[in-house]
């Protein structure tokens, strides 16, 4: 066993913790849309407002193992410079995305337990939420194409270019299914 090794290892379990993250932000929200009491919406935003102690360690190990495997045998090449703007853009959607609406909706949850409010629904069903994940984890798969791969820059460019529009495409097809499904999740929480 050596360095490298064990160092690669990581930087997989990295990966793997940032996916599992991801996974685990859509699960949070699509049962959040479920909910229908305030209650329910504490428990989801609690696991939710957790996984900042996954993703942020996730993507840590990733970049500081990164760095040691670019500086100890890949050298610079530009699927890594690549793959580093994918997790700035990554944290950036991430915080913008998901962390400020999901903390608004924390502080809009009332104390008391009751059905869940129509202004509160409508925070709920907000596409942004929805998209920010799943542009997040298209991301993380150009990058993960990128990183198995290593192709020359304009490989590099056309995978994470791929991976921009078909996260951009997935997110936008969420939103217009949230559009033609919220109208139905409102009539279900009211009856």
């Amino acid at each position: 066993m050596s360095v490298y090794s064990v160092t690669v290892f990581l930087h997989v379990v990295g990966a793997l913790g940032l996916f599992v993250s991801i996974g685990l932000e859509q699960a949070s929200l699509a049962n959040l849309r479920a909910s229908h009491r305030n209650a329910q919406l504490r428990q989801w935003l609690a696991l939710l407002g957790g996984l900042r102690r996954v993703d942020a360690p996730s993507g840590i190990v990733i970049l500081t193992t990164g760095s040691y495997l670019t500086a100890a045998r890949w050298g610079y090449q530009s699927w890594i410079g690549l793959a580093v703007l994918g997790m700035v853009l990554m944290a950036f959607i991430g915080i913008a995305g998901t962390a400020r609406r999901a903390g608004a909706i924390k502080r809009l949850v009332p104390a008391a337990d009751g059905p869940v409010s129509a202004a509160l629904r409508e925070r709920l069903t907000d596409p942004v939420l929805r998209g920010s994940a799943t542009f997040r984890a298209a991301i993380g798969l150009g990058i993960v194409f990128n990183r198995a791969v290593k192709p020359p820059t304009g490989g590099a460019l056309a995978a994470m270019g791929v991976a921009l529009v078909l996260g951009a495409a997935a997110a936008l097809a969420r939103w217009a299914t949230s559009r033609r499904v919220a109208p139905t999740d409102q009539r279900s929480a009211q009856a």
